[in-house]
């Protein structure tokens, strides 16, 4: 069986990354792409690495350095656990590639452990990219032994793997939960989005410290700190144990807890494995369909509901792009129940909130615009469209208004919330409401253009689109550092006007729109 799950593993993991493709295309342009890719992963990968080390240095600074280790572990819990939620039922429990497999002459357990093997390995990667740069700035503060470093290797091998089980039991219960119901996908949706407000929520009361909370801190700094990363995660503490005091009795306890878990959960995932893939698949039909009195739409509005159709059809598409409209309403929420210094201090920037505020509400809902994945979410139905009498414009439209049809209910609700909250005067109203508005116009605008200059046709998983493709990755870098330098000025300029940086910014994103729709007014089919 081993030898099934490693060919297997290898499957899945080169159509994750479309390596096949670049190992044997003749087409220049994919492997142009695939380079252009390859130097974005370096650039995040470098952002991140410099992140770490610089909150790995702090920590050490402030005379905290033995929690370092702790803070990686927990760190690399909840990336590897958000990360994981969003595409734990979509890969598991993939019937399309189920069925493609299930004909071999393979178990269903090599089927079931080569799909967390897949998941394992990213989660993995990505896990030590996080852990590497702490560990190295750790080293280089504190001068640890050499058990240090073999300790910690050891650690980040299991570190993604209690996180990725508890992940996937979320996922396997939504799809197991949803697979019982007659909109499968509706309620999928639901149940995802419903959980991740109750983390979020719960990240922010385990976050939110008091200003007595943070004296305390001050004056018991260590006794303090463990007390909050074993309230939050406690196998970070094992992790931290035996990689600063050399505790091998606590890295065993980690390893056995980690491994014992995934087992648990694999042996109880294969009994009810087949009959969730089937149920996930199975479509209901009613027997009393009647013909009625036809209805003309306009070529518009039926472009946008054939897009809106096709958007909540895709668990995975809808829970990722929907990600940031919640944010948006969670942070609307904190504004009106909590103290702004309270959110302040959780974010860890003094008074951005009081100065960012129009801005943070207008970055969260296009982090992942649903336009930056939308012509390859068409995948090989795309040429359907091309060869319909439709001009290229009304297909643009089309898309950018479905976009902002599902970002307006969340719009409008933080709107309401962020008005009853500051009660603010017309100069600030005015930014409140149009800086996120135009945010929100220009990042599904801008997601389109990304898209149409990096689209991903060919897919066997829409994990691939959705997460790691290209037009993805590039429209939440643009969204970031447009978002991140007016926050930079207004955070370090002295004396400079928070209405001269939203005006300036509101006029660069409209005129990118406006400039984007000469062009799609001048373009033919």
């Amino acid at each position: 069986m081993m030898r099934q799950i490693r060919l297997l593993t290898r499957i899945s993991l080169y159509g994750m990354f479309g390596i096949n493709e670049l190992r044997f295309t003749k087409d220049t342009g994919k492997k142009v792409k695939g380079c252009l890719m390859g130097c974005l992963w370096i650039l995040l990968i470098v952002m991140l690495a410099g992140y770490v080390g610089m909150g790995s240095y702090g920590l050490a600074v402030m005379g905290m350095g033995q929690f370092v280790p702790a803070v990686l572990g927990v760190s690399v819990a909840m990336v590897v656990f958000f990360f994981t939620l969003f595409k734990a039922g979509p890969v598991l429990f993939d019937r399309k590639a189920y069925e493609k497999q299930i004909a071999l002459p393979v178990t269903v357990r090599a089927i079931i452990v080569s799909r967390f093997l897949s998941m394992y390995i990213t989660d993995m990667l990505l896990g030590f990219l996080i852990l590497l740069p702490g560990m190295a700035v750790y080293g280089a503060v504190e001068h640890p032994g050499v058990s240090f470093y073999l300790t910690g290797i050891a650690a980040g091998i299991f570190l993604p793997l209690l996180p990725l089980t508890a992940a996937s039991v979320l996922g396997a219960l939504i799809a197991g939960i949803s697979s019982r119901w007659r909109y499968k996908n509706l309620v999928s949706i639901l149940l995802t989005l419903v959980l991740i407000c109750a983390i979020m929520v719960g990240s922010m009361k385990m976050g939110g410290m008091e200003e007595s909370e943070l004296n305390a801190m001050v004056q018991q700094a260590g006794a303090f700190f463990e007390e909050r990363i074993l309230g939050i995660y406690p196998p970070a503490m094992w992790v931290c144990d035996a990689m600063v005091f050399g505790e091998i009795g606590k890295l065993a306890l980690f390893l056995a807890v980690s491994a014992g878990c995934f087992a648990v959960f694999l042996e109880i995932l294969q009994r009810f494995y087949v009959n969730i893939c089937l149920l996930l698949g199975s479509r209901e039909a009613k027997g009393n369909y009647r013909m009625e009195g036809l209805r003309e739409k306009s070529l518009l509005g039926t472009m946008v509901e054939r897009e809106l159709r096709h958007y909540f059809s895709s668990t995975v598409y809808v829970v990722n792009t929907l990600a940031g409209e919640v944010l948006m309403v969670l942070l609307a929420v904190a504004v009106l129940v909590v103290d702004t210094r309270t959110i302040e201090q959780s974010m860890g920037i003094p008074g951005v909130v009081g100065r960012a505020l129009p801005i943070l509400l207008g970055c969260l809902p296009v982090m992942m615009p649903m336009t930056a994945c939308s012509i390859s979410m068409e995948g090989k139905q795309w040429w359907m469209l091309q060869t319909l009498p439709v001009a290229r414009r009304d297909v643009v439209r089309s898309k950018v208004a479905a976009n902002l049809l599902v970002a307006l209910p969340f719009y409008l609700v933080s709107e309401v919330l962020v008005m009853l909250a500051l009660r603010p005067g017309w100069a600030d109203a005015l930014s409140l409401l149009a800086v996120p508005a135009v945010f929100i116009l220009f990042g599904a605008r801008l997601g389109y253009a990304v898209n149409e200059m990096l689209p991903l046709m060919e897919w066997e998983s829409e994990v691939r689109v959705v997460k790691q493709s290209a037009s993805s990755m590039v429209s939440m870098l643009v969204i970031m550092v447009t978002a991140f330098v007016p926050i930079v000025i207004l955070m370090t300029v002295p004396g400079i006007s928070n209405y001269g940086v939203y005006g300036i910014l509101a006029v660069l994103m409209a005129g990118f729109v406006c400039i984007c729709s000469f062009f799609d007014r001048r373009s033919g089919r």
